[in-house]
């Protein structure tokens, strides 16, 4: 019985959602990658200094995840030294522009205080807490 429920588990279409962006940091990534400047790609330096907080080595490990659930594309230009590497959102990764929409909305809603810093302002113009508008200019 046991093992019938846990393939019914696995197969929900939220279960599959979740343990793909469920990772700690990888919906703020996806936010940096959904930014208006990043339409041609992000270098992993910029998505680091956009994502302070983040260390290397996680970094790396979500880029890689989201790139093999084919969520991004790692783009490498080897016509320079070092390589250039860039990342950029597939058009799965592009389609969960309205998910993350709706959890800004959300968690504006209902973040309370905690939403505080872009009360007022607007998503656009928010940067205190790094957060960007995801629709589509």
């Amino acid at each position: 019985m046991y093992s019938r429920d846990r393939v019914a588990v696995e197969s929900c279409p939220v279960f599959i959602a979740s343990n793909i962006l469920g990772k700690r940091w990888t919906i703020l990534i996806l936010q940096s990658l959904m930014r208006e400047s990043a339409r041609l790609g992000l270098r992993f330096n910029q998505l680091q200094k956009d994502l302070e907080w983040i260390s290397p080595k996680v970094l790396t490990e979500r880029l890689r995840e989201l790139e093999t659930e084919g969520i991004l594309d790692r783009n490498v230009d080897a016509s320079t030294i070092p390589p250039k590497v860039s990342y950029k959102l597939t058009i799965k990764g592009q389609d969960l522009r309205g998910v993350l929409t709706l959890m800004q909305q959300w968690g504006s809603k209902y973040g309370g205080e905690k939403t505080s810093i872009c009360m007022g302002v607007g998503f656009e113009k928010c940067d205190g807490c790094k957060t960007r508008t995801f629709e589509s200019q």
